[in-house]
Formats: C-alpha cells, structure tokens, sequence
C-alpha cells in the first residue's frame, strides 16, 4: 500500500526527532505556491524554479518542511501526484507537511479535497515536538475556491481552540491565505473585521502564538499584527506573520513587498524561542528538463 507524502513524513520525522540534541537549535523551512501544472509541464513547473528553491531547501537539512498550499495549479489527482513524486525525488530524507490552498482542491469546485487526502494526505495537522516546547498547527482557511472566499468556519475555530488548550512557548500556525491587511490589503486574502476572524485573532494572542506562516500571494513580505480590544488593529506589533508564496509559481509584482521574487524562508528552534525568518532566494535558473 502506497504512502501518502504526509504518512511518509511523519514516519521520517518520528526518526529525524530521535537524533536530536535538546541543547542545540533544529532548523526548518518554510515555502509555498509552487502550483505546477503536473505530468503536462516539462519542468513541473512554469519554468522549473520549484525544484531549484526545494533543492536549496534541502542543502540546509532542516528537520522538516512545511508548504503552504497551492502545490499543483488544478488539484487533480494526476497533478498531486507528480507534486508528490518530484517532493519524493528531491527530498527523499525530508518531511514535507502541506497546507491545502485553494489550486489545490478540484479546480472551480467547492471545496473538494478527495484528491488531496489521497495522494498527500491530512488536512488538518499537528507537529508536537515537547522538548523543544515546540508545536506547529495547520488550518484550512480556504472556504470557497471558486469564489475566492478565504476566512474561518466556526468548526475550524472550535479546533483551533481545541489545539491551543495546552499551547508551548513556541507554538506556530500555517496555513494558506493572508489577512487583508497594511500591505495586504487588496491581495484578495481573508477579511479582518468579520467575528470569525476577529476570534481567530483573540485566540492566537491569548494564547500567545509566536508566528502565523501564510502563503498564497506569490512574494515574500512580514507583518507584526495585533488586534486591540475595540476590535482595531495595531501594525508593527503582535504576532508574527510571515509570508512565503514565492516556490515557483507566477510571480506577483504588484503591489511591492519586501521580496517579489522566489523565495522560501528558514526558522531557528530552540526550548525558549524561534529565531528567523531567514530569507533565502537567487536560485539561478533551470538548466535541464525535469520530471
């Protein structure tokens, strides 16, 4: 029986764990939007960047690598699985953990992941690492593909809740879209001022979640965003969130961010804290046909 990518890192994490040192950092990486067009593309991609940022993500041998969605342009089945074969090839001795993006589910469907859980696995993940005080939640903020709507259910905020009961100091959140806001604005993200998301807000500053790593505008920027009490928000302070859509896919020049560019982003873990984004780009380009 065939592994999915997400059951084949779990078993490669649960080894990587043991080789640990609790008293030196681990490292991983984080990168989204590679959205190849499977087995018809020559190189997997538009112009086969995917495979040069991954192989860059793998000279720096972190524990693991999470992708933040949009893996493949339409989520069939053909697709995911050439997603998955050129991951297996590139990265054989790597986790890889994945975000549902919207390019992920069934193309113009309404959320339809039967294709996803069958070829790369769970949607809903948890990365428990307790002697690093570390732990590292994905959501599926992807509410309608098709018409491009992007936000919380309350059953995605009654898990949340649920994960962050017992949160470590070093707890992460992924997940695939942005919220409009500051530079992000009009990048077709989810809206801030709904009471779904205003609870997501209260919920990862209560319980003092230290990033919230974000793909799908095809860039790299940062923003440090808190909610106040009044329902406002504050920018330049809070939470972490980090944006890194930049693994291949078209990339999006306007407006300017910190990085329209491709790129991918590295973090440092010890027990009392996370270091990073380190950012990485200038991969070069491609130099012979891929998968």
């Amino acid at each position: 029986m065939n592994l999915t990518l997400h059951e084949r890192s779990e078993k490669l994490l649960k080894q990587r764990i043991k080789q640990l040192n609790p008293r030196d950092p681990f490292n991983f990486v984080f990168m989204g939007d590679s959205r190849g067009d499977g087995p018809n593309d020559n190189c997997f991609t538009m112009s086969g960047e995917f495979e040069l940022v991954l192989k860059k993500a793998v000279e720096l041998n972190p524990l693991f690598i999470i992708h933040g969605g949009d893996t493949v342009y339409t989520g069939k089945k053909e697709y995911l699985e050439h997603f998955v074969k050129v991951v297996e090839k590139i990265a054989p001795n790597i986790p890889m953990f994945v975000c549902v993006g919207n390019h992920d589910e069934l193309y113009l469907d309404e959320s339809n992941l039967e294709n996803f859980r069958a070829t790369i696995g769970k949607v809903h993940w948890v990365i428990d690492i307790p002697v690093f005080n570390f732990q590292c939640i994905a959501l599926n903020n992807v509410i309608s593909p098709k018409n491009k709507i992007y936000g919380f259910t309350d059953r995605e905020l009654n898990y949340l809740e649920q994960q962050l009961e017992d949160a470590p100091r070093n707890t992460v959140i992924a997940m695939h879209a942005q919220p409009n806001i500051g530079r992000w604005t009009n990048l077709e993200g989810f809206p801030v001022t709904t009471p779904q998301s205003q609870e997501f807000f209260d919920l990862i500053q209560e319980h003092r979640v230290k990033k919230v790593l974000v793909s799908h505008v095809h860039a790299y920027d940062e923003q440090f965003i808190r909610k106040n009490r009044n329902g406002s928000f504050t920018l330049g302070r809070g939470t972490d969130f980090v944006l890194s859509g930049g693994a291949g896919a078209p990339l999006d020049f306007e407006p300017p961010l910190i990085l329209n560019n491709y790129n991918f982003t590295e973090f440092f873990v010890s027990r009392y804290d996370i270091l990073g984004p380190l950012l990485w780009k200038d991969f070069g380009r491609p130099r012979r046909s891929c998968l």
